[in-house]
């Protein structure tokens, strides 16, 4: 009965494997890579290096900051092992920047769009500050204003 082709191609492969071991090992033929001539490779070093996902986001929103006008002097970035937190400055939401450059804003409960949510932080914060104190007002119960005392005659 004859073989199939992935059958013929395991049998070829593994005389070849038995021939190069048969072989000395001064004698083994190069790997392919190695026979190509090293003018052709490029240097990993000669690459510019691509920026972490983390860094491109960074850059993509003190893009949109300047462009609204954002004072960046006081910008910070701190790694917090995963993530980088980043603060625009007093006041504004903390903006936490995942390793694949995703943003998310934990201090801010709800917004449709991260990205849109940490270039307008600080109205978007304040506006959310300004809902909490209103409902707090809201719910805080009222003086009562004071019974009259029963008058005893």
């Amino acid at each position: 009965m004859g073989m199939n082709k992935a059958q013929k191609q395991a049998a070829q492969r593994a005389k070849k494997t038995t021939a190069q071991e048969v072989q000395p090992a001064a004698e083994q033929p190069k790997p392919e890579a190695e026979q190509k001539p090293a003018a052709t490779s490029v240097p990993a070093a000669a690459a510019p290096a691509q920026p972490s996902k983390q860094m491109q986001t960074i850059e993509k929103l003190k893009e949109g900051w300047t462009a609204k006008g954002v004072n960046l002097d006081k910008l910070t970035v701190k790694d917090d092992g995963k993530f980088k937190l980043v603060v625009v400055a007093d006041g504004w939401p903390t903006v936490q920047i995942g390793p694949t450059g995703g943003i998310s804003l934990p201090q801010i409960r709800s917004y449709a769009k991260a990205f849109d949510a940490a270039i307008d932080g600080l109205a978007v914060f304040e506006k959310q500050n300004a809902r909490e104190a209103k409902k707090a007002t809201a719910t805080a119960p009222a003086p009562k204003a004071a019974a009259p005392e029963a008058v005893t005659a």
